[in-house]
This record gives C-alpha cells, sequence and structure tokens, in this order.
C-alpha cells in the first residue's frame, strides 16, 4: 500500500471509529423526527408494536400508542415538555397492546422535560426519571 493510500484508510477508519460528532449530536432536534419508544416506565415494550411520537415546528404531536392513532399539543420552553390533551381513535386490540399503549399515553401525559442524547430521547418526569426513552426512527 503507497503512503498516500494508508493515510487515506487510516484517515476514514479514525472517523469512523471515533464516533458522530459533538456538532451532529447537536444537530437533532425533538421536533420533526419520528421517535420510536423503546422503553416505558423501565419495562420494555412488546415486540412488533410501535409506539411512536412526531412533533412538528407548530407543537402539534401525533404518533400512534401501538393500536390507536394520537394527536393533540405539545408545549416545548427550552428542555421543559407538556403534552396537552391528546385525542386517540377507539380502535380495539390485544390486551398487549392496548397495556402498552395505555402506559405510552399516560407517561406522554406526566412528562415535564425531556433529554436528547445521540440518537435516544428521553421524556422525564417532576422528579427527572424517565418516563419513556425513545430512538430517532429512520
Amino acid at each position: 500500500m503507497r503512503a498516500f493510500e494508508y493515510a487515506a484508510v487510516t484517515t476514514l477508519m479514525a472517523l469512523a471509529l471515533s464516533g458522530p460528532s459533538a456538532s451532529a449530536e447537536e444537530d437533532i432536534q425533538i421536533a420533526g423526527v419520528t421517535w420510536l419508544a423503546e422503553d416505558i416506565g423501565g419495562a420494555g415494550v412488546v415486540d412488533n408494536v410501535a409506539s411512536t411520537l412526531v412533533i412538528d415546528a407548530a407543537g402539534r404531536a401525533s404518533g400512534s400508542g401501538g393500536c390507536n392513532r394520537f394527536n393533540g399539543m405539545a408545549k416545548i420552553e427550552d428542555a421543559k415538555i407538556a403534552f396537552g390533551p391528546l385525542a386517540t381513535s377507539r380502535k380495539m386490540c390485544p390486551p398487549a397492546v392496548m397495556d402498552q399503549e395505555r402506559k405510552f399515553l399516560q407517561a406522554l401525559e406526566r412528562t415535564s422535560s425531556f433529554e436528547i442524547e445521540g440518537t435516544f430521547l428521553r421524556l422525564l418526569g417532576e422528579d427527572g426519571v424517565a418516563l419513556l426513552r425513545l430512538v430517532k426512527s429512520e
């Protein structure tokens, strides 16, 4: 391998191993992203049940609890967030799915702040305990 090729490969490997830069992490915003629940109240989620959250630039929150669609408002100020009344559709699903949806929507209603770390969003209660951990969905 010639010196130029070696230097190029070494540089690319160093960049790949260093992970995302701090500026890349700072660029991830809460709005305009589809967030997928990975953990609800420290208990994980049901496989193949997608509880999602999307907040648009105007503060409208929407998504799926896992069975039913929901929508409402999200008030965001710095790292504080509060979800207004959320309206949902009324479809029935298997009990485990309905239980996850209930817990997901209750967690949204109890949320008072958030943290973003890399591709993860944590919604926190008044006591600072994580109610939901979501991941940026592709």
